[in-house]
């Protein structure tokens, strides 16, 4: 994991709503218009869901920015329907893999020992192509990684994350798309000094035999009318279900926050983060984390209820992950999602069935292997829960 994400703690009950909030400002567009209807407060999620990558790789050039690509897209089929004095939050997160260290079977380019240098940004657009400049509209910061190559701090996957994102419509004439034809792109460059010709980082992952799995990352949008995140509370947990954790590749539960009384049509965005100390240990540890929605809180898969009653399954964010270093000593990885229920929470004899939203992890030893005793710290973290009740869907 990259140091720009480090510091990336989840905070007390009241950062999701503040991240929230924070994403009108990114876009300078000041405050919204209301839109001027009589039915209320409405508000829709959408997601790119499922194997969203559009690009394999990422080419490695000298300049910062000299080969752009759209990674992920989330275009108007997909957007909920927009319209003045709407405002609208974008979350997003990206996996990349850095090519061969040394000569091996599984490399997909040239090997390099330097670090890439991966930024990120999304953008609204008019189309799934655009990568930026005067027709588009940047709706985020910047978000940076240095994916070391180094060893034994040898991080190889990184992951971008984006909790801050979002615009209002204040004048649809103003955006750089009609509003039943915008796209929402997720648009990511790799450089680096030392960079050859042909040198590349992936897009996902990279196994042995140079395959490049992927489906390790999603775009989401909360889209407010009439109303503003402020309107609706945030529930949080921060106990840790878990503080010492043997690197054995075995998934386990951090956190677990429970959701009584799920509707049909009730929404839920999302919002963890999860710090290990690997400070102690004589290697890197390969750390992938991911959120469900489960019927239990110490389950590690969704479950069938989950699986038959939830948007995608009740996968709310993809796994993914990165190697925390020595050389880092503590990492921070930040999970972001939406999800839908398609039925009332329920037991077969009709009684309310709790849920629960569970960040699962997996850890591993990389280069050495782990002893007996070995043990990931964990730090602090927590999850952060908004729902939308059925009635404000529209």
């Amino acid at each position: 994991m990259g140091r720009a994400a480090g510091a990336a703690a989840i905070g007390r009950r009241r950062l999701l709503s503040c991240a929230l909030v924070a994403a009108t400002a990114i876009t300078a567009l000041g405050s919204a218009v209301a839109s001027g209807g009589d039915v209320g407060p409405l508000v829709r999620i959408a997601t790119t869901g499922h194997s969203s990558e559009l690009v394999k790789t990422l080419p490695i050039t000298r300049k910062p920015g000299a080969t752009k690509r759209v990674v992920m897209s989330l275009g108007p089929r997909a957007l909920p329907d927009l319209a003045a004095g709407d405002r609208v939050r974008v979350t997003a997160e990206m996996q990349v893999t850095g090519d061969c260290a040394s000569p091996d079977p599984r490399c997909v380019g040239p090997f390099y020992k330097y670090a890439p240098d991966v930024r990120a940004s999304l953008i609204l657009a008019p189309d799934a192509r655009s990568t930026g400049g005067p027709r588009t509209r940047a709706i985020s910061a910047t978000e940076r990684e240095e994916c070391t190559q180094r060893r034994p701090d040898y991080e190889h996957h990184c992951v971008l994350v984006f909790t801050r994102a979002g615009f209002v419509i204040r004048d649809p004439g103003r955006l750089p798309c009609a509003l039943d034809a915008c796209h929402i792109n997720f648009v990511a460059d790799a450089s680096h000094p030392n960079a050859g010709p042909r040198d590349l980082i992936m897009v996902g992952g990279l196994r042995p035999d140079g395959s490049i799995p992927q489906d390790r990352g999603r775009i989401n949008v909360v889209r407010y009318r009439d109303s503003s995140p402020r309107d609706f509370p945030t529930t949080a947990t921060e106990a840790r279900r878990k503080r010492r954790i043997p690197p054995d590749l075995k998934r386990r539960v951090v956190f677990s926050k429970r959701l009584d009384g799920l509707e049909r049509e009730e929404q839920i965005a999302v919002l963890a983060s999860y710090t290990t100390d690997v400070s102690h240990l004589r290697y890197a540890v390969r750390t992938s984390v991911r959120l469900i929605l489960a019927d239990a809180p110490n389950a590690t898969r969704q479950g069938k209820f989950v699986e038959a009653n939830a948007s995608l399954g009740g996968e709310i964010s993809e796994n993914n992950g990165s190697n925390c270093t020595q050389d880092e000593g503590t990492c921070t990885a930040r999970k972001v999602g939406v999800v839908k229920m398609r039925n009332d929470a329920v037991k077969p004899n009709g009684r309310p069935r709790a849920l629960y939203l569970n960040l699962i992890t997996v850890l591993g030893p990389k280069v050495r292997k782990a002893r007996a005793g070995d043990r990931v710290i964990v730090r602090r973290g927590g999850i952060e829960v908004m729902r939308f009740p059925p009635s404000v869907n529209g």
